[in-house]
Order: structure tokens, then C-alpha cells, then sequence
């Protein structure tokens, strides 16, 4: 058996043919379908009857969330908008605040309180039995 015979019986070699051959076939396929003006008209329509549909539902919805008082996602988008805004200017005014006067700004600042401690530790709980450890 010489180097020719063993390439020729190569099993990838083959694969890689048909592969070769059937992405050609496919392309000369799709493009004698898709690129006709008959398909082009055919997908208009679709994506016109789908945009079509797609509006009708929406309307409805709407009315059928202002019928039921449900915000629709334009409302929750206004609204996000808004306390977007709003945050924007409450941060703009509290740095005002800041650089304008801090000893004042450092006055107001919210402190927390702390948590009450309602157990003791074990070393400061008294004894059961009253006798000192």
C-alpha cells in the first residue's frame, strides 16, 4: 500500500468532502430559494401580518390594564424615569450641602442606633444557685 492509497482511505479526508459538497449544495439551494422576489414578498407580508398582531395586542392589553388599574410597562418606565431623577437631584443638593458646609452636613447626618442588647454575656449573667463562681 504506497502514501496515495493511504491518504485516498483517509475516513477525515472524506468527511471533509462531503462536508465541502453539502454546504455547497445547500448554498446553491438557499440561494436560488431566498433571493427570489417571490420570497422577499412572502417575508413582507409575514413580518407585517406578525407587526400587525403584535400591535393589536399590545392595545388591548392597555386597555385591559387601565380597565383593572394595573400600570402597564410604560407607566413603570415613567415612573423609573422620574425616581431616576429625583435621586439624581437629592445627590446633586446633599453634595451642595456638603462642599458648602460640611461641619453642618457632618451635624445632620442620619446616625443609626445601635441594636439594645437584650442578653447578657456568660460571664456577667448572675448564677443560678446565687453562689459566686
Amino acid at each position: 500500500m504506497n502514501m496515495a492509497d493511504a491518504q485516498q482511505d483517509n475516513p477525515l479526508d472524506l468527511w471533509r468532502q462531503f462536508i465541502t459538497d453539502s454546504e455547497r449544495q445547500w448554498n446553491g439551494f438557499f440561494r436560488d430559494v431566498l433571493g427570489t422576489e417571490t420570497f422577499s414578498n412572502a417575508m413582507n407580508a409575514w413580518v407585517e401580518a406578525s407587526l400587525t398582531v403584535q400591535r393589536m395586542v399590545a392595545d388591548n392589553l392597555e386597555r385591559y390594564y387601565t380597565a383593572f388599574n394595573v400600570p402597564t410597562h410604560g407607566d413603570l418606565v415613567a415612573l423609573g424615569e422620574r425616581m431616576n431623577a429625583i435621586e439624581e437631584t437629592l445627590a446633586r443638593l446633599e453634595a451642595a450641602v456638603v462642599a458648602s458646609a460640611p461641619e453642618i452636613a457632618a451635624r445632620t447626618a442620619v446616625a443609626r442606633p445601635k441594636p439594645r442588647r437584650t442578653k447578657r454575656p456568660p460571664a456577667a449573667a448572675p448564677h443560678a444557685n446565687g453562689a459566686a463562681g
